[in-house]
């Protein structure tokens, strides 16, 4: 008998100000997160949304990732340490949902660098 391959629950998190500058420097019209949630929802279901970004920045597409049903994580455009405090925030929550919902078995990073290299390191010693 064939075992069905197993339905991915999913945790999605986006580093929406880094995909942003990345469709602009591309020179996009605009980023749309639909086909990438389609193509997501054929792997599984996606129970965990969130958006990190400076939100008053991009107003834009405040309603289309609400739409979607993104948590929108607002994080204000202060640097005082050089780091983006949004990777900061992406990394704690994803690991925080790591370590406290089992249920979750898939977790997806949207970002256009590889600053998360580490956690994604972290998220597989956990499989």
């Amino acid at each position: 008998m064939a075992v069905a391959p197993e339905t991915a629950i999913m945790a999605l998190y986006c580093d929406f100000e880094n995909v942003a500058l990345g469709v602009r420097d591309a020179k996009y019209d605009k980023f749309d997160i639909k086909p990438v949630l389609e193509r997501l929802l054929l792997k599984g279901s996606i129970v965990v949304k969130k958006a990190y970004c400076d939100w008053e920045r991009y107003k834009g597409f405040k309603s289309t990732m609400h739409e979607a049903s993104f948590e929108l994580i607002e994080i204000p455009h202060l640097r005082q340490s050089g780091k983006n405090s949004a990777d900061i925030r992406l990394v704690v929550d994803a690991l925080d949902l790591c370590y406290t919902k089992s249920h979750v078995n898939t977790f997806v990073i949207i970002s256009g660098d590889s600053d998360f290299s580490p956690l994604v390191s972290k998220l597989r010693e956990n499989d």
